[in-house]
């Protein structure tokens, strides 16, 4: 015999309101469309499921000895660095042999989203993969993007980036390193004053962006051709932040998830940019606040910067008894010390990232889980062979296993560019590829994942 208990269908942006304020509510599944039923209730159909991607960079590459696995497909033996994932193994792909057409070195970074060879004299920059990704499809979150860093800005101008996303005019999108001020970020509510005061400072930014525009546009006619070029270059960033400016216009008014307070505890050991950085602590926090973004529908596209180039930021667990920095240890001529120390340092990464992908795996979304209908990439731009080579990139794609993604245990692709795994990311975000996406270089995608 059916049951079937009526239930009121929440809209999809719900609010709960009440003494002044109104909350908003995190995805319920009393929002499907079928909570109509008993038997249904607590299932969310697949076109009500947000599609979600996350891309996490970690500089100066990796032991690739000790993190490539040895034999290949699902069945594969798990190497000494992902051991911390084996409970985790039919939620990735370890991906062998990606190449990037400019990296190597020590400033990788950059050409990471973006497929260019972006730090040469003369190049263009150029929008970043998330950054296209999330003009597809951010207007439908408060953020359309979260770009953030083991080091807050950009880094623009000094020799290492500090953020992996870069703008449609080229211009890089500072990162935010602070889990506590990100969670306010996506979670204070705001009163009526801190509302009239952002609304007020729309209005200033608004006017300076005029005045800007109305002086290059004076300054136009006086140029000489290659001048205007770089003058409308100019424009075209003053386009793009009105844009962002407009998109947080939008949702000022409209209230943020309610969810619970985390204890960050003491927030000197939370900001990389201070000394006594408590880094396991801290990653932790970043995940926790990250899932949350994810779990709420704050954003769906996020880029991620965990570890940089050159100095790392990350302290490389000095606190646990390493005396190396990660440069020291990628260069380590054969020392066993170093590769010791190499290995173990990677070891406590990946124990990181385990956290990460285990804690999206417990957020109950329909009948699976938000790891289920999340891209989750792992990857760096220096070679796992040796020391920042431009091939065999220490790649993983995890999750995604309700957006139609196959995974294969480990999965070799010799010479095929990096971009290839992001054009099969946009295949399963339903997201059509951009106009000369990666600089042209893409051919296909990584068709066994489909």
């Amino acid at each position: 015999m059916h049951i079937h208990r009526k239930q009121q269908v929440l809209p999809r942006r719900t609010f709960l309101k009440g003494a002044g304020i109104a909350l908003g509510l995190p995805l319920l599944d009393a929002m499907s469309t079928r909570a109509d039923s008993a038997e249904t209730a607590g299932s969310l159909t697949a076109d009500e499921t947000p599609r979600r991607a996350v891309f996490c960079f970690f500089g100066l590459g990796i032991n690739g000895r000790d993190f490539t696995p040895r034999d290949t497909g699902p069945d594969y033996t798990v190497s000494p660095i992902l051991k911390p994932l084996e409970p985790l193994k039919r939620d990735f792909t370890v991906i062998s042999g990606l190449k990037l057409t400019h990296s190597g070195g020590h400033v990788g970074d950059r050409t990471f989203l973006t497929g260019t060879n972006t730090r040469s004299a003369g190049a263009q920059l150029r929008v970043s993969c998330d950054q296209e990704l999330a003009a597809a499809i951010g207007r439908q979150t408060r953020f359309p993007s979260l770009t953030l860093g083991i080091k807050r800005g950009t880094g623009f101008g000094g020799f290492y980036d500090q953020t992996l996303s870069w703008s449609p005019s080229g211009t890089p999108i500072p990162s935010e390193n602070r889990p506590h001020v990100l969670f306010d970020m996506l979670f204070r509510q705001d009163t009526a004053d801190t509302l009239d005061a952002r609304e007020a400072e729309f209005v200033q930014r608004t006017s300076l962006l005029d005045s800007l525009r109305d002086e290059a546009r004076r300054l136009n006619g006086a140029l000489g051709v290659d001048d205007r070029r770089k003058l409308d270059e100019y424009l075209t960033g003053i386009r793009d932040l009105e844009r962002r400016m407009q998109a947080e216009k939008d949702w000022l008014r409209k209230p943020k998830p309610n969810v619970a307070s985390l204890d960050f505890g003491k927030e000197q050991g939370l900001d990389p940019d201070k000394s006594g950085l408590e880094y396991r602590r801290y990653q932790r926090f970043m995940y926790d606040v990250l899932a949350l973004a994810l779990q709420t529908d704050s954003t769906r596209v996020v880029s991620y910067l965990a570890r940089m180039d050159g100095q790392d930021g990350t302290g490389s667990w000095r606190d646990l008894g390493n005396p190396y920095n990660y440069h020291e240890m990628t260069h380590h001529g054969e020392d066993p010390d170093k590769l010791k120390w190499f290995t173990q340092s990677d070891v406590w990464y990946m124990e990181d990232w385990a956290y990460f992908l285990n804690k999206l795996r417990s957020i109950k979304e329909g009948d699976a889980t938000l790891l289920d209908h999340t891209l989750v990439a792992y990857g760096s731009s220096g070679g796992s062979i040796n020391a920042h080579h431009n091939h065999h990139l220490p790649t993983m794609l995890a999750g995604g296993s309700r957006l139609g993604v196959k995974h294969q245990g480990h999965l070799v692709k010799e010479d095929v560019r990096l971009g290839n795994l992001w054009s099969t990311v946009f295949d399963r975000m339903q997201t059509p590829l951009p106009e000369n996406f990666q600089g042209g270089e893409v051919d296909g995608k990584i068709t066994e994942l489909l």
